[in-house]
């Protein structure tokens, strides 16, 4: 009994955490610009390709997902109200301005992401780990 308790409360959690993912997928495409839901997606599609690979539980790998999402969709709210607030104070230059260092900004958090999310996981066995 306790085990089948375990399994749900598991597969209850799973799906909360995928919910979640959806949501922030949701949100960043409904209210968001075109450009953040594209980020967000192609965050979503190299994470699963890429840590879905590494050996590690997938309660982890689901719950540092989730928090991707959430870190983006959070980042990019705070990216439209800059964008929102440059407009109104310097007109459309700002904009063009915006657009080509969008990228830049989005590499400040994706890249210690990525570097604090795979330190999260566990470290490879090598071959010799393996065979004792």
């Amino acid at each position: 009994m306790e085990r089948v308790l375990n399994r749900l409360i598991y597969t209850l959690m799973l799906s909360l955490l995928v919910m979640i993912i959806l949501f922030c997928n949701f949100l960043s495409y409904r209210f968001e610009n075109i450009q953040y839901f594209l980020t967000i997606i192609l965050f979503n599609i190299l994470f699963i390709t890429l840590f879905f690979q590494l050996y590690c539980k997938l309660i982890q790998k689901i719950i540092t997902l989730t928090c991707g999402n959430v870190i983006c969709l959070l980042w990019s709210i705070f990216f439209q109200n800059i964008s929102n607030t440059g407009y109104h104070i310097f007109g459309n230059s700002f904009s063009i301005l915006y657009n080509i260092i969008y990228p830049i900004l989005t590499m400040i958090w994706v890249v210690p992401f990525w570097s604090l999310s795979l330190s999260f996981l566990p470290k490879p066995l090598n071959q010799k780990e393996v065979s004792k």
